[in-house]
């Protein structure tokens, strides 16, 4: 592992670690940055210097995600060995080892609103204290649980699976209240809206699909030339952003629901900027799962910037965007290689954040 300090692009500091990165997460207060390897070692790094805190051995077979408590005090990451663990930024050791019930944890992720830590394993939510108590055991979803999404304002948690998207109310962690917001295809991922008037999920037939909320009125975006890999919301909550393999979409939520079956596509200037993260404060992983490029959807304050490893990175000014008629604004984000190669490098973007 090394440092580097940053050149040309502006970049702060770069940290080489000894295998590909497959997830990262900073803590709330900005002062670390986790970054879990797809071996399974996770690496603390200092946000302000780049330096290394703290290495923990992580999962065998490898971390798939990390999350952090809102105080700051607990990291806690889910693999391929079937457990939850946490960690705490003071100690080389771990503090909880949470047998979530399945062979690899898919997901975890802290209340925002409660000392509550919510674990996904296969078709299954645990719910448990930061003394590794468990709480509860939901029912077994469809199938396997793709995402989790806390809702901004209050304490509700969306998971995603096959046909089917649930929000579950964790007030009362030992009796949560559900609700269940049905489609026809597999959903991938969820994303709120910071105003909480919207749940987005991407979906495996070439859509997006949205709920209105509390109502739980849906609508459907579709057109897409494949899966729907990412989302993410402007502060706003104006613009959704979303990706299938190589292109970038912007939906206009300024006056409502922006129905609509196939997007329009912006032709306009786009600059470069060499192997870059994100225009305000952002990082990126150079690396993944092996076999698969890694890239980064992302908003600054004025900019959506697209990186991708090892290529180029697409930055695309978004102050002062007028909506086109049909209320979204569409980027190509291509590498040099073409959108029909099915060679496994090829870039894909597969992540996205604000």
């Amino acid at each position: 592992m090394s440092v580097k300090k940053a050149s040309a692009v502006g970049i702060r500091w770069a940290v080489e670690l000894a295998d590909g990165v497959q997830d990262l997460a900073w803590s709330p207060d900005g002062r670390w940055l986790a970054a879990a390897a797809v071996s399974g070692p996770i690496s603390l790094i200092a946000s302000a210097t780049g330096a290394i805190g703290r290495e923990w051995p992580g999962h065998a077979g490898g971390t798939l995600k990390l999350a952090w408590s809102r105080d700051n005090r607990w990291l806690a990451s889910g693999g391929q060995d079937g457990c939850a663990r946490l960690w705490s930024p003071d100690s080389d050791e771990e503090r909880s080892r949470l047998a979530a019930g399945s062979d690899w944890v898919g997901g975890v992720s802290f209340s925002p609103y409660a000392d509550l830590l919510i674990t996904a394993a296969g078709k299954e939510l645990r719910a448990w204290n930061l003394d590794g108590q468990l709480l509860r055991a939901t029912q077994p979803h469809t199938s396997t649980i793709t995402d989790l999404a806390w809702h901004p304002h209050q304490s509700l948690l969306a998971s995603t699976a096959y046909g089917q998207a649930h929000v579950w109310d964790w007030r009362a962690p030992d009796a949560p209240a559900e609700r269940v917001l049905p489609h026809s295809s597999p959903l991938l991922n969820a994303r709120w809206s910071p105003n909480g008037r919207y749940l987005a999920c991407g979906c495996q037939d070439n859509s997006l699909r949205c709920w209105t909320w509390p109502e739980a009125g849906d609508f459907q975006m579709s057109g897409y030339a494949s899966k729907v890999r990412a989302l993410a919301w402007d502060r706003a909550s104006r613009w959704l952003a979303t990706a299938d393999r190589e292109i970038v979409t912007l939906w206009d939520f300024e006056h409502g629901p922006p129905t609509g079956s196939h997007p329009a596509e912006h032709r306009g200037s786009v600059r470069y900027r060499p192997r870059t993260g994100f225009s305000s404060g952002g990082a990126s992983a150079g690396g993944g799962r092996p076999g698969r490029a890694s890239s980064r959807l992302g908003f600054g304050r004025a900019r959506l910037s697209v990186a991708v490893a090892g290529r180029a990175a697409r930055r695309i000014p978004t102050a002062g965007l007028a909506s086109p008629a049909n209320g979204c604004w569409r980027w190509a984000a291509r590498t040099a290689r073409s959108r029909r190669s099915s060679s496994p490098d090829e870039a894909a973007i597969t992540h996205a954040f604000f």
